[in-house]
């Protein structure tokens, strides 16, 4: 049933307004009714209507239209969108309705041109995220749109909120936008450098850093972090639990920081994610299983000292959870995290196993080679890796280990490695072989290509040659990125463990072996005789 409010004669409603409130008042209402309507009728019908109400009312009062009206009418239409989208009938009417929301948002935007010297900070802002919500950039339906709203959001930045920020950000990282070649960027950055970040609530903390790791443009610095990361540790310190509720913003703000490869204090770790444990036995508000499992991916990737009882508490709770709602990456990513952290245990990856196998029956999967993807088998086999006994451990830890395996592999055979070795790696077999020793070329351990590995006569241990990668957080250069500290602490796990700096262009085999030649015989204990050939 049509809504009656589409089929009134709205020329003559909308033929004049006292005052721009009244044509505010009028969008608002053609909104709320189109709100309602849009759930329960034909939603391509209703969002024709309101498109012909509001195309009507903007050409009936050109005197009284404003760039507030025009944020109001993008603004609600990105709201019946997200309910009328999923209502479309058809293939064709899908794409006709995109047309056609494409075609009126570009009429609303050309109405914009003339007014865009009036636009304040938070009609932009709410233009731009209006526009990602909706999937279309402005430039691609006006020629310089985005720019001209990146340019009026700057020159009212100070008046700008946080959440206005945040939103501006999220905008451009959905839509992967640079406006003003990363003027906007340089503009939002050093106001968050230099501003009163007071206002700033979780969610828009949450929602800066995870858009500010979506956009490797802005290549935010370590001051604004900093600045970031002590508001966020402000909140955490001044509100209880029951005031400061959802995991999910503190899970999105570790897995930005991650990704930016910037560690929080010590101290705001481990009280973040103290309160994601503390928010597990608060009911209606324990973190969902993504939240749990990237919480511990962040903290696992920035290294990260929290509580192994913390992390066993996160992890029981997601143990615990239907594992209807537990995905197959929760549990990977979880084994991985856990094994990086030095935390996992065997009980925890037989559990975590399980949950994948149950997960696998589910989706009725078992009849294919593979129930998991590659990357989620990669984590696992790394996690089964990192639980390998030494060779004189009892027995019954060899069983249980054993027992590990066989469950993987049922999941999964374990991946290739990447078969494209370092370019300079055969450049040190060759200075290997002039050196005399006895070696292996290119092995490949726990899934890590190396450049080589000696192998000794006698009892002696291998001494496994890699390269340096130097892949370390950018605000502490001394500590190592998870995954770089997880593949030196496998492979030191094998052998005595000679990271190489990679020979520069033109560095000849000579050169070469007189670099590797006191490292190495400090490595085998002062003599490398033991690996002569």
């Amino acid at each position: 049933m049509m809504p009656k409010w589409s089929e009134r004669r709205q020329a003559r409603e909308v033929v004049s307004f006292r005052s721009a409130k009244y044509m505010s008042q009028y969008i608002k209402e053609q909104w709320q009714l189109a709100a309602q309507s849009v759930r329960h009728s034909n939603s391509h019908k209703v969002m024709e209507a309101y498109y012909g109400c509001m195309d009507q009312m903007c050409c009936c009062s050109t005197q009284q239209l404003n760039c507030i009206h025009i944020s109001a009418i993008v603004n609600g239409t990105a709201k019946l969108w997200g309910a009328a989208g999923t209502r479309q009938s058809g293939l064709a009417g899908e794409q006709q309705a995109e047309q056609n929301l494409r075609d009126f948002i570009a009429r609303m935007l050309e109405r914009l041109e003339p007014l865009l010297p009036a636009v304040s900070a938070r009609a932009a802002a709410s233009l731009l995220w209006s526009s990602a919500k909706l999937g279309l950039n402005p430039n691609a339906l006006v020629p310089g749109m985005t720019d001209s709203l990146a340019r009026e959001f700057m020159a009212d930045i100070d008046a700008a909120t946080g959440q206005q920020l945040a939103s501006v950000l999220v905008a451009c990282a959905k839509l992967r936008l640079s406006p003003c070649q990363g003027g906007l960027f340089k503009a939002i950055l050093h106001r968050l450098a230099t501003g009163d970040l007071s206002q700033f609530n979780p969610q828009t903390m949450a929602n800066v850093l995870h858009s500010l790791a979506k956009l490797p443009a802005a290549a935010p610095s370590i001051e604004v972090l900093d600045a970031l990361c002590k508001r966020f540790g402000v909140l955490l310190s001044s509100r209880q639990t029951c005031e400061l509720r959802d995991a999910q913003n503190i899970a999105n703000t570790l897995w930005a920081l991650s990704k930016l490869k910037h560690a929080p204090s010590d101290e705001l770790a481990m009280t973040m994610v103290g309160r994601m444990v503390a928010l597990c036995h608060l009911p209606g508000q324990q973190p969902a299983p993504q939240a749990l499992s990237n919480a511990l991916l962040a903290c696992a990737e920035l290294r990260l000292p929290v509580k192994q009882a913390d992390t066993d508490s996160l992890v029981s709770f997601l143990l615990s959870l239907d594992r209807q709602h537990v995905g197959k990456q929760d549990c990977a990513n979880t084994a991985w995290g856990l094994s990086v952290l030095g935390h996992l245990r065997v009980a925890q990856l037989d559990l975590l196993l399980d949950q994948l196998a149950a997960l696998s029956i589910d989706h009725r999967e078992l009849s294919q080679t593979s129930l998991l993807n590659v990357i989620d088998l990669h984590q696992l086999y790394l996690a089964l890796d990192w639980l390998q006994p030494p060779e004189n451990a009892d027995i019954q830890q060899g069983k249980a280990w054993q027992s590990l395996k066989e469950k993987l592999g049922n999941l999964g055979p374990q991946p290739a490695c990447n078969t494209e070795p370092h370019p300079r790696a055969q450049l040190v077999c060759s200075a290997l072989t002039q050196l005399g020793v006895r070696f292996k070329a290119i092995p490949v351990i726990s899934g890590y290509r190396t450049a080589a590995v000696l192998e000794p006569i006698g009892s002696a241990p291998l001494i496994v040659i890699s390269f340096d990668l130097k892949l370390c957080l950018n605000n502490q250069p001394s500590r190592l990125t998870g995954n770089e500290g997880f593949r030196q602490q496998l492979l030191r796990r094998r052998g005595k463990l000679v990271l190489l700096t990679p020979p520069k262009p033109g560095a000849g085999v000579q050169e070469v072996a007189e670099y590797l030649k006191p490292m190495l015989t400090v490595a085998a204990g002062g003599s490398l005789d033991a690996y002569r050939i």
